[in-house]
């Protein structure tokens, strides 16, 4: 094979290894997107205000909304407050991981963590998680675990 025809072979499958980017993220219902048993039992049905959406799981409350902007603005609001970055699993391969930040607070027995997810470029998932509890190391681990599930949800047909 002449390697003339690398680059363009290249194009090709980087476009069929990335995700659906002509979609817009705001095209979806954002109470469509987690589901009972992400975080315990779903309790009642999910209240949606534009493209936020609230969702009461026994023992937390979560709220999600979808919509555009640029991660590394929204991620540096909350690392300057003491988060913490991280990743979610996209896929097969690292190229696929997609960036998550989280920032967790307790006060009087319950904690609130905010976070912001990137799912494509310019297309994020912001969330905001109260749960009882004095452990905000285990709800952060709860909200990695519905933004697992908010990506896996929004990138597959």
């Amino acid at each position: 094979m002449s390697l003339r025809w690398l680059p363009p072979l290249l194009v090709v499958l980087a476009a069929c290894s990335a995700p659906d980017a002509g979609k817009s993220i705001t095209s979806a219902d954002p109470c469509s997107v987690l589901e009972d048993g992400d975080a315990g039992t779903l309790e009642g049905t999910p209240a949606r205000s534009g493209q936020t959406c609230d969702y009461a799981f026994d023992g937390l409350t979560a709220k999600l909304t979808l919509r555009e902007g640029v991660f590394a603005d929204e991620s540096q609001k909350l690392l300057a407050e003491g988060g913490s970055g991280g990743v979610i699993a996209g896929g097969v391969g690292d190229s696929n991981n997609r960036p998550v930040t989280t920032r967790c607070a307790d006060s009087s027995g319950e904690v609130t963590c905010d976070a912001v997810l990137e799912v494509r470029e310019r297309q994020l998932v912001t969330f905001q998680v109260v749960q009882r509890s004095n452990d905000r190391n285990m709800v952060g681990q709860v909200v990695q675990g519905l933004a697992a599930k908010a990506y896996e949800r929004l990138v597959t047909p």
